[in-house]
């Protein structure tokens, strides 16, 4: 008899303990938010920084500079603050791939630490599909089925539109995009909905930053 009611104490004890993970019961006054916070480090962030980590040690890897050489690299110290920074805030796992480009590049970019740092900031503010759309529009004949042959007359867009097909439905995100990379001065066209020759179509249209950074986050 002493042992079920033992076992049935022991029972009651687990349950509350384990109640506890349910946010409703946590008590508020911070040990909601310090709960949350321990939750998130022990597991999304510390996911995060090991996929991190193991994108830079690949990259290194390859490289034939010793460690003092990396070590003392002004503008490759800054960028692993800034694009570590930058790769635990983010979920996703390509955009860590160009931020572990960026810092590769690092290393052996020829310009100077404020340019990089520009570039990180971008890297922080742009969507996956800013950098989708400002690679496409770097070279539309790069991808499959794209040709100046195709077309006779259209826009720019028809042809993202084509290698893109699930932006159709969110054209209005895409003119926002197109926007904001303008304003930025990557892109040299502000409007892709001009209706122009077959070789309009598929001509690059981005600047000779938007190529700078295109080279400084592809690996």
């Amino acid at each position: 008899m002493l042992m079920n009611e033992n076992l049935v104490s022991f029972v009651h004890e687990a349950v509350e303990i384990s109640a506890m993970t349910a946010l409703s019961v946590i008590p508020v006054g911070g040990a909601l938010l310090t709960g949350v916070w321990d939750s998130i480090k022990s597991h999304c962030a510390q996911k995060r920084l090991q996929d991190w980590q193991n994108l830079i040690e690949e990259r290194l890897s390859k490289l034939d500079n010793t460690l003092e050489d990396v070590g003392a690299n002004e503008n490759f110290t800054s960028a692993m603050f800034r694009a570590t920074e930058l790769a635990i805030k983010t979920s996703e796992s390509a955009k860590r791939e160009y931020l572990a480009n960026a810092v590769l590049h690092s290393l052996t970019c020829p310009f100077e630490e404020s340019v990089g740092m520009m570039f990180f900031s971008m890297l922080g503010k742009y969507t996956l599909w800013h950098l989708k759309i400002l690679d496409f529009f770097q070279n539309p004949k790069k991808f499959d089925g794209v040709s100046e042959s195709k077309y006779s007359m259209g826009s720019p867009k028809t042809i993202l539109f084509e290698v893109y097909p699930e932006l159709q439905a969110k054209e209005a995100y895409v003119d926002r995009i197109e926007k904001e990379l303008y304003a930025d001065g990557l892109m040299n066209t502000e409007n892709l909905n001009c209706t122009m020759t077959s070789s309009g179509m598929v001509a690059s249209r981005i600047s000779q930053i938007g190529e700078e950074f295109i080279k400084f986050i592809t690996e």
